[in-house]
């Protein structure tokens, strides 16, 4: 790692820590919570911002056990990646087997806590691709994060916007799905314009629509009691 000093019209400087970045193939995940914002106006702020920490505190502990990592959390966005430790087809299945957890774990959220208290549930979109990216450090004012940065991550971060409007909860890359282990299930396949993106995409529509009351695998409210108290 070497520390770069940067000037800027002589007034101030910037101290960035690097390192030489590393090019891997990774399966990348990106989520959204849908409707956080309804959930901010129609109930008291700090709240939701409890009840949503908590999930994500969930959501990363299922992307650890998937041998993923969480890049980052801003608001209602998680990005994690999967493979740095692993090949591309084993990454591209544990991201996937992620993202069935995750939607689990909403089911049980909603039942046990949004539909009730809300009338409504909690819903998120997520998308998943593969691609070369290049991976390594980067941090102002001395702390270091990963960085993974590339255009497979944009595409990853595009499919997700656009489940909104394909009004599907989960977007699959035709490239991340030629990966995953074959289960018996198929999914429709579409061809796709993404916002910044030369090329169309080929996805699969691998989720459920949007507000319809359906979730991956419903499960009780006592399971989801017992989720919270492991994610602290």
């Amino acid at each position: 790692m070497k520390n770069l000093d940067l000037a800027l019209n002589g007034a101030c400087s910037i101290n960035i820590n690097t390192s030489a970045d590393e090019e891997k193939e990774l399966a990348i995940l990106f989520l959204d919570i849908r409707n956080f914002t309804g959930l901010m106006e129609s109930q008291p702020g700090q709240v939701v911002i409890n009840v949503v920490r908590r999930l994500f505190t969930a959501f990363n502990t299922i992307v650890k056990n998937f041998q993923g990592k969480v890049v980052e959390i801003a608001g209602d966005n998680l990005y994690a990646v999967f493979g740095l430790q692993t090949g591309v087809r084993e990454a591209a299945n544990n991201a996937y087997q992620a993202t069935k957890a995750i939607f689990q774990t909403v089911s049980m959220f909603n039942e046990a806590y949004a539909e009730p208290f809300y009338g409504g549930p909690l819903e998120i979109g997520v998308g998943l691709h593969t691609g070369k990216v290049f991976v390594g450090e980067f941090g102002l004012d001395g702390a270091s994060n990963l960085s993974v940065m590339g255009l497979p991550v944009n595409i990853a971060a595009r499919l997700q916007s656009k489940t909104k409007e394909l009004n599907n909860d989960l977007l699959i890359s035709e490239e991340a799905y030629s990966l995953l282990d074959s289960d018996g299930v198929s999914f429709n396949t579409q061809t796709i314009n993404l916002q910044g993106i030369s090329h169309g995409q080929q996805v699969r529509l691998a989720g459920k629509s949007y507000n319809n009351g359906h979730y991956l695998n419903s499960a009780s409210s006592q399971n989801f009691d017992y989720l919270l108290a492991i994610s602290g």
